[in-house]
């Protein structure tokens, strides 16, 4: 299933959660503007809340956590995420 939207519409459902300074997220964040996704940040950082929320779906407590609908991707892998977006 393919996930659609126009370069300024947030894909529903499309959540990142990880340090808004930390290398890692600023990787995730480069990858989904480059192909015009609009995306909802998690700071796990700032928000216990989102921290809890990113160790119940993956486990991890440092890595960057990308969830799209019931999908789940621990870390970057552009192959896999290229699957998922328009």
């Amino acid at each position: 299933m393919c996930i659609c939207a126009a370069p300024t519409t947030p894909l529903e459902g499309v959540t990142v959660y990880g340090r808004s300074q930390a290398a890692d997220y600023q990787e995730v964040r480069r990858f989904f503007d480059d192909r015009g996704v609009v995306f909802e940040h998690a700071d796990i950082e700032r928000d216990q809340a989102s921290l809890q929320r990113m160790v119940e779906l993956s486990g991890q407590q440092n890595a960057v956590v990308i969830e799209i609908g019931q999908k789940i991707f621990v870390g970057l892998n552009p192959t896999e995420l290229d699957c998922v977006l328009p």
